[in-house]
C-alpha cells in the first residue's frame, strides 16, 4: 500500500511540475554585489550598473549548480553554443530582475530597517569573526578591501533586507481559497470508467473506383510532392588509419618493451582493514582489547565502526595500490600479514588499521606483451602516415590539385564512385552530417558540368577524413502523371476509406446516443472491458476523456478519436468517480499551485517593471 501511494504521488509530481522559473539570484551573498570598479559593467538599469565582474561571479555559480543538477551530462551540454548562451541570458535576465526588485523596494520606501537588525547581522557575519567573536579589525580591513565606507556598507544590507521583506510579503500574500482547495483536489482525484469499440477501415473500401479526373486534379494541387529530388554521382576517398598496411619487426618491439619497461610490471598492492571511531578514549579502549584478542577485529569492526561502506564488510576496504595508500597508513609502518597499528587520527576520527595481505608487483614477460606491442606500433606507424598523407592532401589541395590523384595511386588508394543517389538515399559511408553539408550545399560545389570539379577535403574526429568530388548532378525535375499515377489512385482510395469510415462511425454514435445498438451490432463491433482513467495518466486519451461531460442517470457519453493506424475508436464514458488522497498528497499539489501562483505576481510584477524602465545592455556577452 505504501509503495502504491508513493507511486501514486510521484505521478502527480511529475505532472505538475512545469517548469517553474526561481528568482535563485535574488538574496545571494551580500559581497557579491559591492564592485566599485565600473569600468567594464555589462548592463545598465534605470541608470544602475550591473558589473561584468558580478556577472562572471554568478555565471560561474549557475555552472556549479548545472554540473550537480546533469552530472556526466554537463560537459556535452556545456559545449553546445545554444546552451551556452542561455545560461549567459538567463543569469544576465536574474541580475537585471534583481536590480528591479532592489529600485522597486527602494521607491515604495518599503520598511525602515531597525539599526540593531543591521547591527545584528554585522556582528555574526562569520567574515568579520575572530575566535568566535566580533572583529572590528577584520570589519574595517573588510571595508578597505571593498572600497566601501561604513555608511555606505549599511545601505546596502538595508537594501538588500528591503528587497527580502518585499518578496517575503509577496510570498505570504498569496492564498489559495478553501473552497477553491476543495475543487482542485475533487478535480484531481477524478478518476473516469470507459470502455472502447474499434472501427477498422473496411479492406473492400480500397478496390473504389478512382477516376482519371480525380487523379488529375489531385495531381496539380499536389504538385510539389510529385518532383524527382535533384541526384548526385560522387567520387570519394575514405582516409583512415586502416588504410596503411603496417609490417613490424621484432627488434622493433623489443626496443619498444625495454623503453616502455614501466608500462609492463604491476604495482605492489595491500589489503587493508579498518575501525573508524569518532572518540580517541574508544579508539585506545578498542585497541587494548586487541591487543589480547587480536581475532575480534571484524566483529568489533562490524558492531563499532563508524564507517558505513567497510562496516558491513568486517572492516575489509579492498586492495589498495601501494601508490594510492594514504599516508596516514603509511607512516604506521604495517608490513607483516594481520599486524594491528596503533591509534590513528583521521580527519577528525581515529582509526584502527590491520594488514590482511600483501601482493608483490610483477614484471611482465616480453611473451606476454609481444601482441600488445606489435599492436601499439602498427597503431603509431599507421597514425604517422595518416597524418603525413593528410597534411601532403592538405597542401596540394591550395598549390597543385592536380597532384591528388598521383599522390592517392603513389600510396594505392583507390577513388571509389557512388552510383546516384538524392537526400533520401546516400550511400552509409557518406551519410555522416558534416559530409552530407558539404555534397547538398549548392555554394560549395560547382554543379555545372561545363567547369572541371575539382576535390574538397573534409577533415573529421578520430582520424579520418574524406576527399570528394561530384562527378554528376540532375536537377530535381517534375514528374509525369503517368509514372505517379497508380500511387495517386492508392492515396485517393486511403483518403475516401478514412473518410468512409469516420462516416460511419459518427453514424454508429448517433445510434448508440439514441439507445440503438442496431447499427453497431451489424457491424459486428463489441466494445473493450472497461478502463480507468485518471486526469495524470499519459496516455493520447487522457484529455479527451477528461473533455466529456459527465453521464447522465442510465445515460452514457460517446466520442471518436483517431489512433496512430488510423483506425477510429469509439468511446462510452461510463461511469466517474473520485478516489481520496492521501495528506502528504493533498500538500504536495496545494504547495505547487501556492508557489506557481507566487511566481505568476513575481514575473507579472517584473514584467511591468521591465516596461517602465530603461535598461541598456553593453556588447561583453551575447544577448
Amino acid at each position: 500500500m505504501t509503495k502504491y501511494s508513493q507511486a501514486r504521488l510521484n505521478s502527480i509530481i511529475v505532472k505538475f511540475i512545469l517548469g517553474v522559473i526561481i528568482l535563485s539570484l535574488i538574496l545571494s551573498t551580500i559581497s557579491i554585489y559591492i564592485n566599485r570598479d565600473f569600468e567594464k559593467y555589462i548592463a545598465t538599469v534605470n541608470g544602475e550598473k550591473i558589473s561584468f565582474n558580478l556577472f562572471k561571479k554568478m555565471y560561474f555559480i549557475e555552472r556549479e549548480k548545472q554540473k550537480k543538477i546533469l552530472g556526466k551530462n554537463f560537459f556535452k551540454f556545456s559545449h553546445n553554443e545554444n546552451f551556452t548562451k542561455e545560461t549567459y541570458n538567463y543569469v544576465l535576465s536574474q541580475l537585471i530582475n534583481n536590480v528591479l526588485l532592489e529600485q522597486y523596494a527602494k521607491n515604495m520606501n518599503y520598511l525602515e530597517v531597525n539599526d540593531n537588525t543591521i547591527k545584528k547581522i554585522i556582528y555574526n557575519s562569520p567574515i568579520f569573526q575572530k575566535n568566535n567573536k566580533f572583529s572590528k579589525e577584520r570589519y574595517l580591513n573588510y571595508l578597505t578591501s571593498i572600497n566601501s565606507t561604513n555608511h555606505e556598507y549599511i545601505n546596502i544590507i538595508k537594501k538588500k533586507i528591503n528587497t527580502e521583506n518585499l518578496i517575503h510579503t509577496i510570498s505570504k500574500s498569496n492564498f489559495i481559497l478553501k473552497k477553491e482547495e476543495k475543487n482542485i483536489i475533487k478535480l484531481l482525484s477524478q478518476k473516469r470508467i470507459i470502455k472502447k469499440a474499434i472501427v477498422k477501415i473496411d479492406p473492400s473500401i480500397y478496390k473504389k473506383n478512382i477516376t482519371n479526373q480525380e487523379a488529375q486534379i489531385y495531381f496539380k494541387k499536389n504538385q510539389d510532392n510529385f518532383y524527382i529530388p535533384e541526384k548526385f554521382k560522387i567520387n570519394f576517398v575514405e582516409l583512415k588509419t586502416d588504410n596503411f598496411k603496417i609490417h613490424c619487426e621484432n627488434k622493433e618491439i623489443y626496443d619498444w618493451y625495454i623503453k616502455n619497461i614501466t608500462q609492463y610490471s604491476t604495482k605492489e598492492k595491500r589489503r587493508y582493514s579498518i575501525i573508524q571511531v569518532k572518540n580517541k578514549q574508544q579508539a585506545i579502549s578498542i585497541l587494548s582489547r586487541l591487543h589480547n584478542t587480536p581475532e575480534d577485529f571484524s566483529k568489533i569492526a562490524q558492531e563499532q565502526s563508524t564507517d558505513p561502506i567497510s562496516s558491513k564488510k568486517d572492516g575489509d576496504i579492498g586492495w589498495i595500490s601501494i601508490d594510492l595508500i594514504p599516508d596516514e597508513i603509511k607512516h604506521a609502518n604495517l608490513n607483516k600479514k594481520n599486524q594491528i597499528s596503533d591509534v590513528i587520527p583521521f580527519h577528525n576520527e581515529f582509526l584502527i588499521v590491520k594488514l590482511n595481505e600483501t601482493q608483490i608487483g610483477t614484471q611482465k614477460k616480453i611473451y606476454e606483451v609481444f601482441d600488445s606491442i606489435k599492436k601499439q606500433i602498427k597503431q603509431k606507424k599507421s597514425l604517422d602516415l595518416y597524418n603525413e598523407l593528410k597534411n601532403k592532401i592538405s597542401n596540394n589541395l591550395k598549390n597543385d590539385p592536380g597532384k591528388i590523384e598521383r599522390i592517392l595511386k603513389e600510396n594505392n588508394i583507390l577513388i571509389q564512385e557512388t552510383d546516384w543517389f538524392d537526400k533520401k538515399s546516400i550511400p552509409k559511408v557518406l551519410n555522416i552530417p558534416i559530409l552530407k553539408q558539404f555534397i547538398f550545399n549548392k555554394k560549395l560545389f560547382q554543379k555545372d558540368t561545363t567547369v572541371k570539379p575539382q576535390f574538397h577535403f573534409i577533415v573529421l574526429k578520430k582520424n579520418q577524413s574524406f576527399l570528394i568530388k561530384i562527378k554528376k548532378f540532375k536537377n530535381k525535375e517534375i514528374q509525369h502523371f503517368e509514372n505517379v499515377k497508380k500511387n495517386i489512385i492508392k492515396k485517393l482510395r486511403f483518403i475516401k476509406a478514412i473518410k468512409e469510415t469516420k462516416k460511419k462511425s459518427e453514424e454508429i454514435i448517433y445510434d448508440l446516443t439514441q439507445g440503438r445498438e442496431k447499427l453497431f451490432k451489424q457491424s459486428n463491433l463489441y466494445f473493450t472491458d472497461p478502463e480507468i482513467i485518471s486526469r495524470y495518466d499519459l496516455s493520447a486519451i487522457t484529455s479527451i476523456v477528461f473533455s466529456l461531460p459527465h453521464p447522465q442517470k442510465g445515460k452514457k457519453i460517446y466520442t471518436l478519436y483517431n489512433d496512430k493506424n488510423k483506425n477510429f475508436i469509439i468511446i462510452s464514458l461510463e461511469k466517474v468517480y473520485n478516489t481520496n488522497f492521501s495528506e502528504k498528497e493533498k500538500n504536495v499539489i496545494l504547495e505547487y499551485l501556492s508557489r506557481h501562483n507566487t511566481e505568476i505576481i513575481f514575473n507579472s510584477i517584473l514584467k511591468d517593471l521591465r516596461e517602465k524602465s530603461i535598461i541598456k545592455y553593453e556588447n561583453i556577452v551575447n544577448k
